[in-house]
Formats: structure tokens, sequence, C-alpha cells
């Protein structure tokens, strides 16, 4: 996860993005982990900078490409359901204002927990190769017939034509997924609030953050505590000198 603070048009805003790259596990050494998902290390890191915009009064930018969260015995072992919950928890009580804009892919329960439409964001904003779903195609028709399926999600059955309705039944179930997925039909069931080009992006958020700056209603920023920013550009340039 990528967060930090920033200005836009001069005014600051928390910015958490998801990092597509891929990263080094952080405890097998070797192994490299797939960007675009909610790992435990990264729902601390985004769960405490949420709440630090939020006691400091500055507005959130959330910056979606996800995939959804870490799923596996790993992730159970490690308790990734109980840090969800702290980051769906500290989204659902933050006071400032928070902007949802979905770039590419935005699935699954990491949808939600990066303050989806669920979480009442001033705006959400989608652009038009966004696709947006509770759950990838693919992903529901293995589910769906998951019974019917080996451990590497192969049709185990060896009758031709039992092979052939599965194939037909997972290919259908996909491909009503991958159509609901289009942003353009997200907007019309009002599952986004608007679709923007990627080159008006910039305009908007310049436009919403300064909203923002002037509300008067249920989120509204406090009054910013900048000298906490100054603090860490201080502590910044210490780290650099000493380095």
């Amino acid at each position: 996860m990528v967060t930090g603070v920033a200005r836009i048009n001069g005014l600051y805003v928390g910015i958490i993005a998801n990092n597509q790259q891929l990263t080094p596990h952080p405890r097998l050494r070797g192994r490299s982990r797939p960007g675009g998902i909610l790992y435990r290390e990264g729902i601390a890191k985004i769960s405490a900078f949420s709440r630090a915009c939020n006691d400091d009064g500055i507005p959130i930018l959330w910056m979606q490409d996800i995939s959804g969260f870490d799923i596996g015995p790993e992730a159970e072992k490690e308790g990734l359901l109980g840090y969800g919950s702290n980051l769906i928890y500290t989204n659902s009580t933050n006071a400032v204002p928070m902007i949802t804009v979905l770039l590419r892919k935005a699935s699954g329960a990491g949808y939600y927990a990066m303050t989806g439409m669920p979480y009442d964001p001033v705006l959400q904003l989608s652009t038009p190769i966004t696709r947006q779903a509770v759950m990838e195609g693919r992903t529901l028709a293995i589910g769906a017939f998951n019974a019917k399926l080996d451990d590497n999600f192969q049709i185990m059955t060896e009758d031709p034509k039992e092979r052939a309705r599965i194939e037909v039944g997972m290919k259908a179930v996909e491909d009503r997924i991958t159509a609901d997925m289009d942003p353009y039909r997200a907007a019309r069931q009002m599952d986004t609030d608007e679709i923007v080009a990627m080159h008006e992006l910039r305009d908007y958020l310049t436009a919403i953050v300064e909203m923002c700056y002037q509300s008067i209603g249920y989120r509204r920023v406090k009054n910013p505590r900048i000298w906490s920013v100054h603090d860490l550009n201080v502590l910044s340039d210490h780290i650099t000198r000493r380095g």
C-alpha cells in the first residue's frame, strides 16, 4: 500500500493507493507477493494512516486498483479478518471527507474496505476502464462449480457430455459477471457516481478537494493540523542526512 500527504491545488489531502508491484514477502525469504491485494501489513498501515488523517482533519483520497483481500491458510493464521474489521471500523467512523476513485479494478471485499459506496464517500469516481464487481467472473464460476473441479480448478469428470455442460455453465456465469463489470452499467445502476476520463481526473479532484474544505455538513474538515506535516518533513530530512 502507498500512503502519503500531498497537496492538490495547495490544499492538503491524505492519499491511499494500491501498489501493483510485486513486493518481497515480509517473512518468507526469496518469495514475492502480487500487488493489488490487501495483506495484514498493508491493512494495518492504511488503518493507522486513515485514523491520523481523520484526527488531523485532512480529507482522504482513496485510489483503488484492488482485487480483494488475501485469502488462504496463511491469511487466516495471521488473523486477517480482525485487521480487516479494524479498517472497516476506522472508515465507518471517520468524520473527514473521503473521496474514492476506482482506477482499474475494484473487486471483492477490498472495494468495500477501501471506502466503497457503502462507507459514504462524498463522491466515487470511475474511469472508462474501471471494472467493478463483488467477485471476478472467473472466480465466481469456480465457486459455483467447485464441487465439479479438482484442486487446480480443472473439471474432474471424464464424461464428454458432463464436461461440456460444466464448461457451458461456467462460461455463462463468467460472461454474466464480466458484463456487469462494465463501468457504464455500474453507473446506470448507481453503483458509482460518475465516469471520468483519465485526462479530466485532476480537474475533478481539484474541484472536489476545494469543496471538501468549504464543507459545513456531516463530513467536514475541522482545521488541519498542518504543523504535523512540517514535523514529518523535519524527521524525513533528519533521516536522510543520517543515512
